[in-house]
């Protein structure tokens, strides 16, 4: 068998494994977007988007919905497969709105650059530009969800007589797996190779604990947080009291939110409502201004018996997980932009969570130079990101040819991250003895990550390797 590895290699996003059983069969694990190298849109100059031929794949796997793991599906479909997309359940519906809102997006932003081009165009030649479009349309994603097979955690599924498929739940987003492939070669033999989509943490907010991974061969594992260990250590509630008494009651300020519409904002809210049902939630507006954000949230309220015990004990007892009386949901891009006209004490929750698109961005330029306010990151933020160079002590942003000094508040917490740290990920390879993993491929983190993580690993007696993008290995 030979395992490729074709995307977060030595980076965080993109995430995208090739497996070739000894007969030939071709599995492709996660089908994710390069967020790094931000490739919406693209110009289709006809070129192969893949380094294989779509139509050759015989099945796809899924670990979770998140785009950096989901996003070229429909890309996949438009040039040429058209088999089957393995998932669990709630991965298919968060998957189902976030490719949705990436045609979306993708559409948006090929249109605008196309008026740019043909503006040009008009000034130098006096006609039209040239054609550009979006990786992919609302067709394709249509198309790739018709294609989705739901399997439950656990279940053994035959996808060939050589070959079981199982899900295990990892935590991390709802649905989310690590995936095992137990697969005979040509002699006979059995081999099993895990997949371990994002590793989550114990006692997440909406989330089951991650279940131990069965004895495997072979271990593909995320690295993000390697070399790094999560920093705030008390309850969720806590951290955000504390924050929320401190900016919108003692200084009477605006708290500003940048959250991953799916996952991130449902388990905030959720901690939210657990504040305000406790009598510890101050008597200010909460605004979740994210549409896909308020359909991600009814998906997980929709989907509850897949939540945590405690969750599903709340949902009993109120019939909601998410709505409270402080709480309000902005819809129209007007009533958005109506937030930033008062200066009343509130909550604003807002995509993009790392500040690169998204409706948070006006509400950024009324309230970056408001030294009352605060930006409270809340999620992992990329290198390079508008996000991250905050975080850096970027004293002005540039913003459609204005200059904002940077007067609020940057804050983060790492207690509402969804995945395990470097003594997590460590736990998480633990489960498998040195003796019987015979070898430890590092993906989806940044370099000095990857090689934190490898040291402890390989003093612990492990193999490790740590591909780069397009290497093979024989398993």
């Amino acid at each position: 068998m030979i395992l490729q590895f074709l995307g977060a290699n030595r980076q965080v996003t993109g995430s995208m494994f090739l497996l070739e059983l000894d007969d030939g069969f071709r599995i492709l694990v996660d089908c994710g977007q390069d967020l790094e190298k931000n490739p919406l849109p693209v110009e289709d100059t006809g070129s192969d988007p893949f380094p294989f031929a779509p139509s050759e794949i015989d099945l796809v796997l899924l670990t979770h919905a998140h785009i950096d793991h989901s996003g070229r599906l429909p890309t996949l479909y438009r040039h040429g497969y058209t088999g089957d997309i393995l998932s669990t359940l709630p991965t298919y519906y968060l998957a189902s709105l976030l490719l949705a809102d990436s045609a979306q997006l993708m559409r948006k932003k090929a249109e605008a650059q196309q008026d740019r081009n043909r503006k040009r165009k008009q000034r130098r030649l006096g006609h039209g530009g040239e054609n550009e479009w979006a990786e992919y349309s609302s067709h394709d994603v249509d198309q790739s969800l018709s294609r989705f097979v739901t399997v439950d955690f656990g279940q053994a599924y035959v996808a060939r007589p050589n070959l079981t498929i199982i899900f295990n739940p990892t935590g991390h987003l709802l649905g989310a797996s690590n995936i095992i492939v137990e697969a005979r070669r040509s002699d006979g033999s059995a081999c099993r190779i895990a997949f371990s989509g994002d590793v989550g943490r114990y006692n997440y907010p909406l989330l089951n604990d991650p279940v131990p991974l069965p004895r495997v061969d072979y271990l593909v594992c995320e690295s993000t947080y390697g070399g790094r260990l999560h920093v705030d250590k008390n309850q969720p509630g806590d951290i955000l009291e504390g924050i929320i008494r401190e900016v919108c009651v003692e200084q009477s300020g605006k708290l500003l939110i940048p959250s991953f519409s799916v996952g991130r904002t449902q388990s905030l809210l959720y901690v939210l409502h657990r504040l305000q049902l406790e009598s510890r939630l101050p008597e200010i507006p909460i605004y979740v201004d994210s549409p896909l954000a308020i359909e991600s949230t009814r998906a997980y309220q929709h989907l509850h018996r897949f939540l945590s015990t405690d969750a599903r004990a709340v949902l009993a007892r109120f019939d909601d997980l998410f709505s409270f009386k402080q709480l309000h949901l902005v819809q129209s891009l007007s009533e958005s932009k109506a937030l930033s006209d008062h200066y009343r004490p509130c909550i604003i929750i807002s995509a993009s969570g790392m500040l690169e698109g998204g409706r948070i961005q006006h509400h950024l330029r009324h309230q970056l130079q408001n030294s009352k306010a605060c930006i409270l990151f809340i999620g992992f933020v990329a290198e390079g990101t508008f996000g991250r160079r905050l975080l850096d002590g970027e004293p002005i942003w540039q913003n459609e040819g204005k200059k904002i000094e940077v007067r609020a508040q940057i804050r983060r917490t790492d207690v509402f991250s969804g995945h395990a740290d470097h003594n997590g990920l460590v736990e998480f390879v633990g489960s498998q003895t040195p003796e019987t993993l015979k070898t430890v491929f590092l993906t989806h983190g940044d370099y000095p990550a990857m090689l934190a993580l490898e040291e402890t690993l390989s003093e612990k007696g492990y193999h490790v390797e740590i591909p780069y993008k397009t290497q093979t290995f024989t398993l």
